[in-house]
């Protein structure tokens, strides 16, 4: 089936339009947004849950959910668990993923560049208030009396920027953004200026983060991967978060899956200058890792040389983590992070076509999830199944009536794939 420019743009801005609900957290159980699609059922409330049990009490959650549903042998579909909890770190697998298995992380890739962002400002690489355009694009002509877009606005979603520029016409829709080049990007600058509004509010944008980890990149003088390399999975030794695999990394990378099960190409895709944005790939203990640092950052900092990446580690995480503006009610930004003021939860989202995350840290409870499935799981109106899952691990863990996870709602997609799956011989 072939699309002409205006079919690609509209499906293009509903992918990334869905991937900044998946960004920003909004499950149900955290904001409470207005849903067609009921709750499931809670279970009964029960003692907290201790990580050192937490296994057999999954099992138990997820035996329907592999015997008769989303993780169903004929599905292909599989779920990785990293769980952190004061130090100790479990990872539990159902369906068909391993432990060790790479799946794509969409929007994750965000939190990565707002922490470069952290990392070199207090190097003095770059400012905060710096204006995106004399790095980018110094002949573009600043608009007078108009404020420009700075690096601090890009990081916190409040540029003003769309989520996907409107003048991406990818060769290849599956990899759409490889081919979205520096001429394409003077373009659309030239035409909708490199200033923000005067009263710029919380707006999700991709585009935003892409430019953000572009332009940082630029003041680097490397590509964004070693960038990213450099200041962060480097020192951290996420040797299996990447952007580009290698042959033993693309051996575990796990198939994905669309809304309706079919199989999806996989991996290959680059997001070129957005790579800052939805590029990167992982595994869960990478990401319990990255989870671990951004709770205890001066353990990651032991024995770094002063003034190096490691070292300045902990102060990074710190000027990360800093509440920047209000997003909605009981939410607020920090770099590309949201937090839950009540549950004083941070956490972010990501879909790719093939695959979902979602990944958070609780700092005043020391713990963090991981939840990693191999299925494009962001459809409006329905609550992801990554995220019921965090909830109910939050959930049994704190002793609090745990949501179901075993529940399909009429309106997703993949009830009707495995009703045909009953069918077969």
């Amino acid at each position: 089936m072939t699309m002409n420019r205006r079919g690609y743009i509209r499906w293009l801005k509903w992918m990334v339009v869905l991937g900044a609900f998946a960004a920003a957290g909004l499950r149900l159980g955290l904001w409470s947004i207005d849903s067609p699609t009921p709750r499931a059922a809670n279970l009964p409330a029960r003692p907290p849950i201790a990580l050192a049990d937490l296994k057999q009490a999954l099992d138990g959650e997820f035996a329907p959910v592999v015997k008769d549903g989303l993780l169903r042998e004929s599905t292909g579909c599989g779920v990785v668990i990293g769980v952190i909890d004061h130090g100790e770190r479990r990872v539990f697998t159902y369906g068909a993923a391993r432990v060790d298995s790479i799946f794509e992380i969409g929007s994750v890739t965000k939190t990565f560049t707002g922490l470069a962002l952290a990392q070199l400002a207090p190097q003095g690489k770059v400012s905060l208030d710096e204006p995106l355009r004399p790095i980018l694009f110094p002949d573009i002509a600043a608009r007078p009396d108009e404020t420009e877009i700075t690096l601090l606005d890009l990081a916190t979603h409040r540029s003003g920027l769309p989520s996907v520029p409107d003048n991406l016409v990818p060769k290849d829709p599956s990899n759409p953004f490889s081919d979205y080049d520096r001429v394409a990007l003077h373009d659309f600058l030239v035409r909708h200026g490199t200033s923000k509004p005067a009263d710029a509010k919380y707006l999700y944008s991709s585009m935003g983060i892409g430019l953000l980890g572009y332009a940082l990149a630029q003041r680097a003088g490397v590509p964004y991967p070693e960038l990213i390399r450099t200041e962060i999975t480097g020192p951290l030794r996420m040797n299996d978060t990447v952007f580009a695999l290698s042959p033993n990394q693309e051996r575990r990378l796990i198939q994905g899956h669309g809304a309706t099960l079919d199989a999806v190409d996989a991996g290959s895709r680059e997001g070129g200058i957005f790579a800052g944005a939805i590029g990167a790939k992982s595994t869960a203990d990478d990401l319990l890792t990255w989870l671990e640092a951004n709770l205890h950052p001066d353990r990651y900092a032991i024995g770094a040389a002063p003034g190096s990446p490691g070292a300045t580690l902990p102060a990074a995480f710190a000027l990360d983590h800093q509440l920047r503006g209000v997003v909605k009610p009981n939410t607020e930004v920090a770099f590309s992070w949201l937090f839950h003021v009540e549950s004083g939860l941070f956490e972010h989202g990501g879909t790719t076509p093939g695959y979902t995350t979602h990944v958070e840290f609780s700092p005043a409870h020391d713990r963090g999830i991981v939840v990693l499935y191999n299925r494009m799981d962001e459809l409006p109106g329905q609550r992801r199944f990554v995220d019921r899952i965090a909830e109910n691990i939050d959930e049994l863990m704190s002793g609090k009536p745990a949501d179901r996870i075993d529940v399909i709602s009429e309106d997703d997609p993949a009830l009707a794939a495995l009703d045909d799956t009953d069918n077969d011989l």
